[in-house]
């Protein structure tokens, strides 16, 4: 019967270790989305400035006798465009890389956490039979 208590205590570990990567791996997961939602919040920020700033320059160049896209202003915007656009793309790419860096470390907590299960279930067993 004493035996069987080491085997048992492994069991229990290995079941602990198991829950506690679910948990590393849900978390991560949780992370990521955070991350990808506050990259969309962001984007919607950056969009709704560049329309408040359209609106304004087209406020500014009505009000000074010019056609709104036309000129100066047509500049104006194309270039506040290619910034909002670039900026998007960058916050995009970063956030999958924050993503996908989150999902992953999980990932490996879970197999980490797998592999010192075994490792310690084998001591257990090894302990044992060494001890019969």
């Amino acid at each position: 019967m004493a035996a069987i208590i080491p085997i048992v205590s492994a069991g229990i570990q290995m079941s602990q270790q198991k829950a506690q990567s679910d948990i590393a791996v849900g978390e991560s997961n949780l992370k990521a989305e955070q991350q990808e939602l506050g990259a969309k919040q962001r984007e919607a920020d950056r969009k709704e400035r560049l329309a408040v700033a359209l609106a304004s320059q087209n406020a500014m160049a009505g009000s000074g006798g010019i056609a709104a896209f036309e000129g100066s202003p047509l500049t104006i915007m194309k270039e506040d465009f290619r910034r909002e656009k670039q900026a998007t793309e960058q916050d995009a790419f970063s956030t999958k890389i924050e993503a996908m860096t989150s999902r992953s470390r999980g990932k490996v907590f879970k197999k980490s956490s797998g592999s010192k299960s075994l490792i310690a279930g084998g001591e257990a067993v090894t302990k044992v039979i060494g001890a019969q």
